[in-house]
């Protein structure tokens, strides 16, 4: 069986997009802006190449080691991870005793939601 598929239209007689409705590849998203705002997908693709530019900058050794995306409410922080110990653990499965190996120290990122990503999530 054929499902006919209907094209929702808007007053502009343009085709309806539902953004937000299934997830977007990531020349779906750079067209989807590059409509938005009226720039060419050129031009929206350089801003997120800058942005990543001047995200890897700050996450760099020295570098501040905290970023907040504008408007978007996204709060990249780098942290730093403790080394870790071996120990013991029993195993919930077998009831055999496990050596669980330590980990050295590194750095590691942490994202946070900020209040616009929160509010936008709550509506």
């Amino acid at each position: 069986m054929a499902m006919k598929k209907s094209n929702k239209l808007n007053k502009a007689g343009n085709q309806k997009q539902l953004l937000g409705r299934k997830k977007q590849t990531r020349i779906e998203i750079l067209r989807s802006i590059a409509d938005n705002t009226g720039l060419p997908k050129v031009q929206v693709e350089s801003v997120f190449s800058a942005l990543t530019a001047l995200l890897h900058a700050h996450m760099q050794k020295r570098g501040s080691g905290e970023f907040t995306v504008p408007v978007v409410g996204i709060k990249v922080r780098r942290i730093k991870k403790k080394a870790t110990k071996s120990r013991k653990m029993v195993s919930p499965l077998t009831g055999q005793e496990a050596l669980i190996p330590g980990k050295p120290a590194r750095m590691a990122v942490k994202l946070t939601a900020l209040k616009p990503l929160k509010l936008a999530v709550l509506e």
